[in-house]
């Protein structure tokens, strides 16, 4: 197991039949070079004797160029190299029995005040460096350094290698708590399902809650009765309802066109000339302007407009037509009331329409819709 690995140089005119003695022996390992006269090979220490009588037989001539493995580098190490080893590792093991150095590790930023403190009271335990880690009992610093020092919040001690680890967090004063966000009804409803992420959640599911009210504090209390303040974090949907109302009055007369013709302008300045006789100022008339050209640099453009006549017909609507435009109405004033919530879903929608008559016609229209939405109502502040 021990046996190292010898490269050779074989210098011979019968290099060939040396070759081929050693493989049939199986004494060959590896063929690293071929010349005329000359061979490079690789054996193990063992087979070496043997392999100067084969060259003795086939006249021919080896010289060691390099010696490998644990044989020869245990036959290079005397006594002085054998105690210099016992005593590194010696050192080593010694070396790993005590602590040479405290570090702290604040997982929020640096205190460097805090710092000194608990280096000061982990000296009133007797906890230095260049002590042993056997004496270093890990669980009662902690419960000792939290019963202390009232900065910390929470404090793990560690031994790694040579050095002792001190980290903590430190407990946040009342100036950080307006730092910390908290969590409000961006609504009224009635809370349907909750996510909390972070935070100290002041209701839940199936509660009633109103605009402006606080759903997650940020002020937590842990299990070991300590308080401490943290970003709140959560999501909360609610059933929220909406009540949007308009009222209109149907005209008298709707206009019914009858023919329409495109009239082209030119503008100059003020003045508007007419490329077509056409007469526009009718009652009964609607100009409307398609296109525009301008001629820069010139204070000139044409002008296209469309000129539609019409007749008055009386307007009776239906009750379908008079529920749409109303239902249309209240829809655009609930998106405009919503633009800035979270709606996840309209659940239902219920209207109401009240009719009032003229002489036994439809003249005036009030809507009412009530929206039940399912909407996501946690607004951090």
């Amino acid at each position: 197991m021990c046996s190292g690995k010898l490269i050779l140089k074989v210098d011979g005119e019968n290099l060939s039949k040396f070759l081929n003695i050693l493989i049939f022996n199986k004494i060959l390992l590896k063929l690293h070079s071929k010349q005329d006269n000359s061979v490079i090979i690789s054996i193990s220490t063992r087979y070496f004797r043997k392999v100067t009588k084969i060259a003795k037989r086939t006249k021919c001539k080896v010289s060691i160029v390099e010696k490998k493995g644990i044989y020869f580098f245990l036959k290079q190490i005397t006594l002085c190299k054998m105690i210099t080893v016992v005593l590194c590792i010696l050192f080593l093991i010694i070396f790993n029995q005590f602590i040479f150095d405290i570090v702290f590790i604040n997982h929020g930023s640096t205190d460097v005040l805090l710092n000194k403190k608990i280096k000061e009271k982990l000296y009133q335990y007797d906890v230095k460096p260049f002590m042993l880690k056997n004496k270093i009992d890990e669980k009662k610093l902690e419960t000792k350094l939290l019963a202390d020092l009232n900065d910390l919040m929470w404090v793990k001690v560690k031994r790694e290698g040579a050095r002792l680890f001190v980290e903590y967090v430190e407990r946040e004063t009342v100036q950080i708590e307006n730092k910390k966000g908290r969590i409000f009804a961006a609504s009224s409803g009635i809370i349907k399902r909750i996510v909390l992420k972070s935070g100290n959640l002041l209701v839940k599911e199936g509660d009633t809650v109103v605009f402006g009210q606080l759903l997650v504090d940020n002020k937590v209390t842990s299990k070991d009765g300590i308080e401490y303040y943290e970003d709140a974090n959560a999501q909360i949907e609610a059933i929220t309802f909406y009540n949007v109302s308009t009222a209109f009055s149907i005209p008298l007369y709707q206009k019914e066109y009858i023919s329409k013709t495109t009239l082209p302008y030119i503008v100059l300045g003020d003045r508007e000339i007419k490329l077509k006789n056409v007469v526009t100022k009718n009652e009964n008339c609607d100009k409307i302007k398609i296109k525009e050209y301008k001629l820069s640099p010139l204070p000139i453009k044409v002008e296209i407009f469309e000129i539609k006549r019409y007749k008055l017909k009386k307007f009776v609507p239906t009750l379908e037509q008079i529920k749409e435009k109303a239902q249309k109405e209240c829809d655009i004033k609930f998106a405009a009331i919503t633009k800035s919530k979270k709606i996840l879903n309209v659940l239902s929608i219920r209207t109401y329409i009240k009719v009032k008559k003229e002489k036994n016609e439809i003249r005036q229209i009030e809507c009412k819709r009530d929206y039940e939405c399912l909407e996501e109502i946690a607004i951090k502040k």
